[in-house]
């Protein structure tokens, strides 16, 4: 993400545009050592942003792209696991939790919940920075690697990720198998675009539609309307004659 974003040159006292090609969220409830962090690790292309609670984290990742999210655990690691899986289970991006001293049991909890990185206060700035940069350069590797995969998200309502297959709907899981997957997420991906049922069999089956293509098709969209409709959603429309679109959440796109 190339953003420009205009600050205060701290010497000359006047306006400049900087180029931000980075961005970084740290959550915690300590704000001495939240403002400290985003201090020490904005720089001219990396803006650091930091949230004090899980709604105003959420808010966060929902309005922009992170390269890189710092959990920092000042309780039980019981407190703060439900938040590291949403985050993990939600985006791509790695995660580094800094905590008080651990046992390595509690340590692997974390880990198993998505944690990349795990340093132990007191942190050295120095080795978390350096920590930060890693994961952030793997990151931007990876993406350039793969652009196309990324979760697609509609609010807080639905959640759907290509790269653990998850659908998520009000925070409860949609169970699809793999081809009504990869149905959902293409047609998610073109909100309110109509998909003729040829064009969605050469897309998810990689074929020229036949007879028995089109009805295979029609299977499909009849099990994933019928999933969705289980929990009152309605996100697939028919088009009588042309055929499917996507709908996304009222007022997401």
């Amino acid at each position: 993400m190339n953003d420009l974003e205009t600050r205060i040159d701290k010497n000359t006292h006047e306006m400049v545009v900087m180029k931000i090609e980075k961005r970084i969220l740290i959550i915690g409830d300590d704000l001495t050592f939240l403002q400290s962090a985003k201090i020490f690790m904005t720089n001219s292309s990396t803006d650091v942003s930091y949230a004090i609670s899980e709604k105003e984290a959420l808010n966060y990742l929902l309005s922009s792209e992170y390269c890189l999210v710092i959990i920092c655990i000042t309780l039980s690691v019981d407190s703060n696991i439900e938040l590291l899986r949403f985050v993990r289970e939600t985006y791509l991006m790695p995660i580094i939790v800094i905590t008080p001293k651990l046992r390595a049991a509690e340590k692997v909890a974390l880990f198993h919940a998505g944690a990349n990185a795990c340093l132990e206060r007191p942190v050295d700035a120095a080795l978390c920075v350096a920590q930060a940069r890693s994961l952030v350069q793997l990151y931007s590797d990876a993406k350039l690697a793969d652009k196309k995969v990324h979760p697609l998200v509609f609010g807080t309502e639905l959640i759907i990720n290509p790269v653990y297959r998850h659908v998520i709907i009000d925070g409860e899981p949609l169970e699809l198998t793999r081809t009504e997957f990869d149905l959902l997420y293409y047609m998610a991906e073109h909100p309110n675009q109509i998909f003729s049922r040829q064009q969605l069999y050469q897309q998810v089956w990689g074929d020229d539609l036949g007879i028995s293509g089109e009805n295979t098709v029609r299977s499909h969209i009849g099990n994933i309307y019928k999933k969705l409709a289980d929990v009152d959603k309605h996100y697939i429309q028919n088009t009588r004659g042309i055929g499917y679109k996507f709908v996304p959440p009222t007022g997401e796109e």
